[in-house]
């Protein structure tokens, strides 16, 4: 396998990369690091696909850094150039694909099921308020939730995913310490080990499949 150099954009310092810096390891990738609140963002000559992570932002704000990130964003879908999306992410690449934004009539918080579309269920952290809306065949919608079709989709080499799988237990530990008792996970990690180990093969597989 190729190494590669992927850009992982951040939106709160909480939010990190999770097993994301695993898979990286495993197969000796490089991950550059981005905070686009504070203005930055990467030189897509100098790397080799984008990984954007989620935060408690609304996108209908669109204050300017965010504005800056979805040009980059656009950019990078004219290239073609590999994505991944997840949550906040996923709802900025919906948004450059020409989606819209809806409140969900309930939000999605904590461990939630989720099909895929091979019919698969997984159990998922979700943590939002908002879904992405594709009216046109634009993009593939490759998973669903009771409370919201349109879970994931697939467009090019890009790819939205609207719950978490990057968050394994170290991350969500973290995201408790940030957010205390507003953070919609149980401190038991125990009562979903199997379902971590579910989500991290799946994750793993797909990032193979992204990135290489």
């Amino acid at each position: 396998m190729q190494k590669l150099t992927l850009a992982v954009i951040h939106h709160h310092p909480a939010e990190g990369a999770g097993r994301i810096t695993d898979w990286a390891n495993i197969y000796g990738h490089q991950l550059v690091h981005f905070m686009a609140p504070n203005n930055e963002l990467p030189n897509l000559m100098n790397v080799d696909g984008l990984i954007i992570l989620g935060g408690p932002m609304d996108v209908v704000e669109n204050p300017a850094w965010m504005q800056a990130e979805q040009t980059l964003i656009k950019q990078a879908v004219n290239e073609n150039m590999p994505i991944i999306g997840i949550c906040l992410g996923a709802q900025l690449l919906a948004s450059t694909l020409g989606a819209k934004l809806h409140a969900l009539p309930e939000p999605e918080l904590g461990w939630l099921p989720i099909k895929l579309v091979d019919n698969q269920v997984m159990q998922v952290p979700q943590w939002h308020y908002q879904g992405f809306k594709f009216c046109d065949s634009k993009v593939s919608i490759t998973a669903n939730s009771t409370a919201w079709p349109q879970q994931m989709f697939v467009h090019q080499r890009q790819v939205g995913i609207q719950f978490h799988p990057e968050w394994n237990a170290e991350q969500i530990q973290q995201l408790q310490h940030a957010f205390g008792d507003t953070c919609p996970f149980d401190t038991d990690e125990a009562l979903v080990f199997d379902a971590q180990n579910q989500l991290e093969q799946w994750f793993f597989k797909l990032m193979s499949q992204m990135f290489k």
